[in-house]
């Protein structure tokens, strides 16, 4: 087992899993969890995950994960010190150098789209990683005196490549739902045409519970046309398929998802 302390910033803590869930003093403070070695499952408030080796776990105060008996399951432990979490702005006065981190880490584990246990999809990245913890171990472990500030530019790094992901992730999380919800705007449109069904916008923003500049801008990313010129468009192909007696699909190819055209 490894230790580092750095007063009223930031713990650092190497130990096996079963070693790990003896150190409750580190449960105050905002964590973030690297395997080093080892996979299997943990459990967090009631619910249960993998981890594999390079994967990421991130926590607030109070989360306490409890792994499953692995005797090969290592991890290395960065806990961002709670002190600047009350009065802030005064206290960062005294830790400029590190109270930035300390905010972006703590926004970081207040706002997880990363999947727990698991590792970063970006593998350049989780190389990175890899490497500054490697680079982390070194200083505290081999080097006579502690180079301090290698250590703290290292957490920084980690923070910012993990705070990159856990962006990205959002976006590809926010593009999902998006589609999501496209499609069954013009799934509910094209039900209610097919019905012979007067469309009234307001009923469908209140169906879905949206704006009309929503229903525009998701509308018009799937099919090309604004919401009200879709709903002019497709009533105008339904009557045609309907007379020539053919699939309406044939005269909507605006429909295919190859027909996507904007990205939000």
């Amino acid at each position: 087992m490894i230790q580092f302390n750095a007063h009223k910033k930031y713990h650092l803590l190497q130990s096996k899993t079963k070693v790990w869930e003896t150190h409750n003093e580190l449960t105050p403070h905002y964590r973030m969890i690297f395997i080093r070695s080892g996979e299997g499952k943990f459990s967090l408030e009631g619910k249960l995950y993998d981890y594999v080796k390079q994967g990421v776990i991130l926590l607030r105060p109070g989360q306490h994960p409890i792994f499953q008996e692995d005797d090969n399951a290592e991890i290395f432990v960065i806990a961002f010190d709670t002190w600047l979490a009350d009065d802030f702005l005064q206290k960062k006065e005294f830790s400029p150098d590190f109270a930035d981190t300390y905010k972006q880490a703590e926004n970081l584990c207040n706002s997880i789209r990363l999947s727990q246990g698991r590792p970063l999809q970006n593998e350049r990245d989780a190389q990175t990683v890899v490497y500054l913890i490697n680079q982390i171990l070194f200083e505290v472990t081999q080097q006579p005196t502690s180079h301090n500030k290698l250590i703290r530019g290292s957490i920084d790094l980690i923070v910012i490549i993990l705070a990159r992901n856990n962006f990205e992730s959002k976006k590809i999380e926010e593009k999902t739902s998006q589609q999501h919800l496209a499609d069954g705007i013009i799934g509910y449109l094209r039900n209610q045409l097919h019905e012979n069904k007067n469309i009234r916008i307001p009923e469908l923003l209140m169906h879905f519970n949206i704006s009309e500049e929503v229903a525009n801008l998701c509308v018009l990313n799937q099919t090309g046309m604004s919401l009200r010129n879709f709903i002019f468009k497709y009533k105008a192909d339904l009557f045609k398929s309907r007379m020539l007696k053919v699939d309406i699909m044939e005269l909507s190819p605006y429909l295919h998802p190859k027909s996507s055209r904007l990205s939000v």
